[in-house]
């Protein structure tokens, strides 16, 4: 008999101990989450807009090299544009 009564003791601090593993897993995941929904919201109302500002930029430098010294007018009325 004692040794059907240590197993059981031995299987239900496994279980506690398996219990307070798994409580401490799903606090985290929680935690993960949260940053993670911080982290998107930073994302969207500051790095996506920083980056279309960046990129507006970019192109507007691109297009101001590439038509320097061109006349507008004068190429779209011989057809060049």
């Amino acid at each position: 008999m004692p040794d059907k009564e240590s197993y059981i003791e031995d299987a239900k601090r496994r279980i506690a101990h398996l219990s307070y593993k798994l409580e401490q897993s799903e606090k985290r995941v929680r935690k993960l989450e949260q940053d993670n929904a911080e982290l998107q919201r930073w994302v969207n109302d500051t790095c996506i807009p920083k980056l279309q500002e960046l990129s507006d930029e970019m192109v507007q430098k691109y297009n101001f090299r590439k038509y320097r010294g061109r006349n507008w007018n004068q190429e779209v009325r011989h057809g060049q544009w």
